[in-house]
């Protein structure tokens, strides 16, 4: 089965399926989503193992919503949807890099180059102030202690930075890369990342997302570690969604 033309039919339809989860249904996206999952699965098992592989990282993209939209969140404060929707997206994911016998270094779990990667995890700032001028989000969290905020700040960092980063430029990209080579694995790859942003209802904010996802795959091939794209897309996060509109709430109050 070839890849390429299978990984742009997988682009299209993870973005029919979150069009039609904001605009439509979320019940009809969650079936939508669910029958790419078993596509894919399908694909895993007849394919080759390099693209077998492949298959198995373009998994995790739909499974990510499938998971979103089947949990109860609605039972969880807001601030808590991230982490247990990460949870099952981590355990998986771990599950996947023991079926490809993929190690840490292997999914860029590695601290190579420090000086770059804490340069890299600064551009967390800027990104999350950029993107709280496109979404305008209301607090994730008002009311909470210095303390709780700290570690909420932290939870979001582990949840959005490290599980995302770890799907998408750890896992999905490593196996992306060795079936497509760098430049289709890197734009599939992107692609998939910024579709998943559609719910979000601003075609300028999923711009934004494909750029940065652009920007952290190149430093994810560049210097073979995840460690500041991670930091950067936490920090990201929390310049969005804690740090910004509680400056923009207490200028108003």
């Amino acid at each position: 089965m070839r890849a390429l033309p299978f990984s742009l039919a997988c682009v299209v339809l993870v973005v029919l399926a979150e069009v039609t989860t904001s605009f439509v249904d979320p019940s009809y996206g969650l079936i939508f989503h669910s029958i790419i999952f078993i596509s894919l699965l399908i694909a895993t098992a007849l394919s080759s193992e390099k693209s077998s592989n492949f298959f198995q990282g373009l998994s995790l993209a739909p499974l990510t919503r499938i998971i979103s939209l089947s949990l109860p969140l609605a039972n969880f404060p807001p601030y808590a949807w991230y982490m247990v929707a990460s949870v099952p997206v981590f355990l998986a994911t771990l599950a996947l890099m023991r079926i490809q016998g993929l190690d840490l270094r292997s999914v860029g779990l590695g601290l190579s180059k420090p000086l770059q990667q804490a340069g890299v995890a600064v551009t967390g700032i800027p990104f999350g102030i950029l993107e709280y001028f496109i979404l305008s989000p209301y607090p994730l969290a008002s009311g909470l202690s210095l303390g709780a905020l700290g570690l909420l700040a932290l939870a979001l960092i582990l949840s959005t930075g490290l599980v995302e980063e770890l799907v998408f430029r750890g896992v999905m990209q490593h196996s992306a890369v060795r079936a497509l080579g760098e430049r289709n694995g890197l734009a599939c790859v992107t692609a998939l990342f910024a579709a998943l942003h559609i719910g979000w209802l601003s075609v300028l904010d999923v711009l934004f997302v494909f750029f940065i996802g652009l920007f952290f795959g190149l430093v994810a091939l560049k210097t073979g570690s995840i460690i500041g794209i991670s930091l950067s897309h936490g920090i990201t996060n929390v310049f969005l969604f804690l740090v910004m509109p509680s400056l923009s709430l207490g200028k108003a109050l």
